[in-house]
């Protein structure tokens, strides 16, 4: 055999070898590479979701939040991206409001965290979109939440809850046994007491009312003024108010000269309260009750 012909032997021997190693490679790499998938989908696992808890956190006249938590508890020795949190807020089975909340953090590894979703209500949006619930105690409400996860190997996934539940809508406050009263009557005065319960129905308290008055006798105003330093209404509670005005009878004959004979004169006590909150704006409390006033002698 000629040195050429050994040559292109050689020649043939390594390419059949190098195509041989070549495939070998492949095939090993192939396996290595499928058996790291089958080794990493069976130790990656999706979290364990579930819905943990509903509740309002504050409410007053403005509107309220309810807070809703997600329990999300990662199982793999590895950290996870936390996940992805759509939902939407439904009233009397229309839909309201919606929001995707996206958390730039990791899950540790074997660890368990909350997702919260906080839903904030204003009372003059809901009423301008659900008139109907002006008056009504509570309101029906349903959320759903939608939470995605995108892991490695695994890919994505995305878990459904829902959750129904009532939320109370503020009751605008009620005056119980008003009444007027003379007390501390003398040749020189008498002070007329004005009482009113104001009943709070709501879980919360309520701001100091604006309150103004008007004392009128015989049919013309005497007595005039504005109190709005009662302090707070405590929530789901009863308060008295009390207006003391002081009648200077040099006074009273002075604005009213044809009362010098009489003994008596007919009184109204005009009394309004007003709460200056938005929900309920333009709804004023007004009260009107009718009396006497008794004079002394000497008139």
């Amino acid at each position: 055999m000629t040195n050429q012909e050994n040559g292109n032997s050689l020649l043939f021997m390594n390419k059949n070898n190098f195509i041989k190693i070549t495939f070998t490679a492949i095939v090993l790499f192939t396996l290595l590479f499928f058996t790291t998938c089958q080794t990493l989908m069976d130790a990656i696992r999706f979290p364990v979701v579930s819905f943990h808890s509903a509740e309002i956190v504050d409410i007053n006249f403005t509107g309220t939040q309810l807070l809703c938590k997600l329990q999300v508890e990662n199982p793999n020795p590895i950290e996870i991206p936390f996940p992805e949190t759509g939902w939407e807020f439904f009233i009397n089975g229309n839909s309201f409001t919606s929001a995707v909340i996206r958390v730039n953090e990791r899950i540790r590894a074997r660890s368990t965290v909350f997702v919260d979703v906080l839903v904030d209500l204003n009372y003059i949006d809901v009423f301008n979109a659900f008139a109907s619930l002006i008056g009504s105690n509570n309101l029906g409400y349903k959320i759903t939440l939608d939470i995605k996860f995108v892991l490695p190997v695994l890919g994505e996934r995305i878990l459904n809850f829902d959750h129904e539940g009532v939320i109370p809508i503020p009751q605008f406050p009620q005056l119980t046994a008003p009444s007027v009263r003379i007390e501390n009557a003398n040749l020189l005065g008498a002070e007329v007491v004005f009482t009113v319960n104001i009943q709070n129905p709501n879980p919360f308290d309520l701001p100091s009312p604006q309150i103004t008055y008007d004392y009128q006798l015989n049919r013309s105003s005497f007595i005039r003024g504005a109190s709005d330093n009662t302090g707070p209404l405590a929530a789901s509670s009863t308060t008295p108010i009390t207006l003391r005005l002081a009648v200077n009878y040099a006074d009273l004959l002075r604005t009213f000269a044809a009362l010098a004979t009489a003994n008596q004169v007919s009184s109204l006590f005009i009394f309004t309260c007003d709460f200056g909150i938005p929900v309920f704006a333009g709804d004023v409390i007004r009260l009107e009750i009718p009396g006497t006033l008794p004079l002394p002698r000497l008139f």
